[in-house]
């Protein structure tokens, strides 16, 4: 007996809750999968390109994890050492701040105002937890590399014999389509790299020239949070931009704010020519992506929203019941030229003109 329609509904509503409570729950497995299996869908090419080329398999491999904890390194011992050194500054800053907010005072006590519980912000305490926090949370990251990269050399022996494991057991076109999806994750994360290396780079120039402390954090920073869309790097100029108005002062902090946004605009007009269609999600998908993975797997969740969101529309796609899913997943579909030509030629003037 088939079931009804609003049936279906509920059960797919039911289900969808029953899988996001195991996702939440499972958070702390998931996320080094997860973070594993990104890594080895990018460095997966590199390992099969080795072995066509007669390469050991042990060789190809081993030869793609150093790449990994070079590019790991590369990144990670910078930042831990930036954020070193902004928290050792940290007493200074709240002091600087305790003067700045007394001075504001006075101007705002000049003009008959009194806001005693403004000087409130200036105590070190909400700084001190703030930096505390984040280190622990580093801590724990760095905590849980050599559990990321064991997973990824794993993966990596295997997918030497995916393809014939896949020939097994599915269809020529259900292949395909797997190895479409991998390779549009893949085109994705390789470009949204390349283009928050260049964020990164723009930040940093930029932070270093108008003399914010540390800038090889803010730059960092940016790099990392432009792997989420529409929001990462308005989250990464916030924290530079408040210490510029704290050790620089209000108009300088002003500036560092327009350098912040001018990056974002060309980077934002850039992105989507060298990426192209590679993300194939829309505006709305990806902000509403980035809140509910954010919130099922923490701050992981949100740098891998984009795909995340990605391989789920492409699941959708391949079911005939949820495929108007991934249609609402989807950008807005341009119009196919023979339509534009249609429309064009309907109003015309000469069309026009006949009627």
């Amino acid at each position: 007996m088939a079931t009804p329609k609003g049936g279906r509904v509920v059960l797919i509503v039911a289900s969808i809750i029953v899988i996001g409570a195991g996702i939440k729950l499972s958070a702390p497995f998931l996320v080094p999968v997860l973070v594993a299996g990104f890594i080895a869908v990018v460095t997966a090419p590199i390992v099969l390109w080795l072995c066509d080329r007669g390469v050991s398999r042990t060789l190809a491999v081993s030869a793609a994890l150093l790449l990994d904890v070079a590019a790991a390194s590369a990144f990670g011992f910078p930042l831990a050492g930036a954020l070193a050194t902004f928290t050792e500054r940290i007493p200074f800053y709240a002091s600087t701040l305790g003067a700045r907010m007394e001075a504001f005072e006075v101007w705002l006590a000049t003009h008959g105002l009194y806001l005693e519980s403004i000087y409130d912000f200036s105590e070190p305490t909400w700084m001190v937890n703030l930096a505390t926090t984040t280190a622990q949370y580093a801590a724990s990251l760095i905590s849980q590399i050599v559990l990321v990269l064991l997973i990824v050399a794993f993966m990596l022996f295997e997918v030497t014999g995916i393809r014939e494991k896949l020939a097994r057991i599915a269809s020529p076109s259900r292949i395909k389509d797997l190895s479409d999806t991998v390779q549009e994750v893949n085109a994705y994360l390789v470009a949204k790299t390349v283009m928050s290396v260049i964020t990164g780079v723009l930040v940093f120039v930029w932070c270093w020239w108008q003399g914010l402390d540390v800038p090889l954090l803010w730059g960092l920073l940016a790099a990392l949070l432009n792997f989420i869309p529409t929001v990462g790097q308005i989250i990464a100029a916030v924290p530079a931009i408040l210490l510029a108005l704290i050790q620089l002062g209000p108009g300088q902090a002003l500036v560092v704010a327009v350098g912040f946004g001018g990056i974002n605009l060309v980077i934002g007009a850039i992105e989507p020519k060298v990426m192209g269609q590679a993300l194939g999600l829309s505006a709305l998908s990806v902000l509403l992506s980035m809140v509910v993975w954010g919130w099922l797997l923490g701050p992981i969740g949100a740098l891998l929203s984009a795909p995340l969101t990605m391989v789920i529309k492409h699941s959708l796609a391949q079911s005939p019941e949820l495929e108007w899913i991934a249609e609402l997943l989807g950008p807005i579909p341009k119009p196919s030229r023979s339509k534009t030509k249609a429309k064009d030629k309907k109003d015309s003037p000469d069309e026009l003109s006949r009627a």
